[in-house]
């Protein structure tokens, strides 16, 4: 069964916790692109959703930083502030993407037993529709260099595709992060709203492929080191047209959320 639904979605920890910081008006505007991806999540009719992000030192740290890794467990669970969650994961498409990925020639890292990061959760508790479906988490180190390269998250999310189009579950891929902020810095205030728009422009008239050209130094630059995980879902959707369902600059981030045909 082919990928049925691929989004990116922001996962921005103010959008959850919703501090006294922030706009109110524009944290509602992201819930609604957010309950936007709900719906098409919904009308997909999932037997699992791959969700591809990073991890803010949650799971992995300097014992062991992979470039890409599968979690395989039955299910996985994390905390960020109050929230506590466990949630249940699709092994045996787990398995298989491991599996077939090192046969693809990606030396994928896999875990059993690591903590689910916010940034997996956050877009999970405003887009997964009901009845639940599991998940298969798939990390890209974003953070801790050496990262990988954009053109290797690109050519991962091709083979991303090809795995999954030969199997029988219907599957959507979502991407977590992003876009520009910079936090634990002085420019965290300046994100590049900038990159941003250009970026969204050339989804919007299906030039994905552009970003596997980015150097890492770029996109350092820009605040957008989590893009690689966007990368990834773009080397899956190909030249698809993105229809971005909203871009929200506030005074430390560039919040998006986006969907592609499939």
């Amino acid at each position: 069964m082919p990928l049925v639904a691929a989004v990116a979605c922001a996962h921005t920890p103010q959008l959850l916790v919703r501090p006294d910081t922030e706009d109110r008006d524009l944290v509602l505007r992201v819930h609604g692109a957010f309950a936007r991806v709900k719906q098409r999540l919904a009308d997909a009719r999932l037997d699992a959703i791959c969700v591809i992000a990073g991890d803010h030192i949650e799971g992995f740290f300097l014992n062991a930083v992979p470039a890409f890794a599968v979690f395989v467990g039955s299910e996985v669970s994390g905390q960020f502030g109050r929230y506590r969650y466990t949630l249940p994961v699709h092994e045996p498409l787990a398995r298989a993407i491991l599996e077939q990925g090192i046969e693809r020639g990606f030396d994928l890292c896999y875990s059993q037993e690591i903590r689910l990061d916010y940034a997996f959760y956050i877009p999970l508790h405003f887009t997964v529709p009901e009845p639940r479906v599991p998940i298969v988490p798939l990390y890209v180190n974003v953070y801790l260099p050496p990262q990988p390269t954009p053109r290797r998250c690109y050519a991962w999310g091709q083979a991303l595709r090809a795995i999954l189009d030969a199997r029988s579950e219907r599957v959507a891929l979502m991407a977590s992060g992003g876009m520009s902020h910079v936090p634990g810095t002085d420019r965290y205030g300046s994100p590049d709203y900038d990159f941003d728009r250009r970026l969204l422009q050339a989804l919007a008239e299906g030039r994905g492929l552009e970003t596997a050209t980015l150097t890492g130094e770029e996109l350092d630059k820009a605040g957008n080191v989590e893009l690689r995980t966007w990368i990834t879902l773009l080397g899956a959707v190909g030249q698809a047209r993105a229809e971005v369902f909203c871009y929200e600059p506030s005074w430390h981030h560039g919040n998006a959320v986006v969907a592609w045909p499939v």
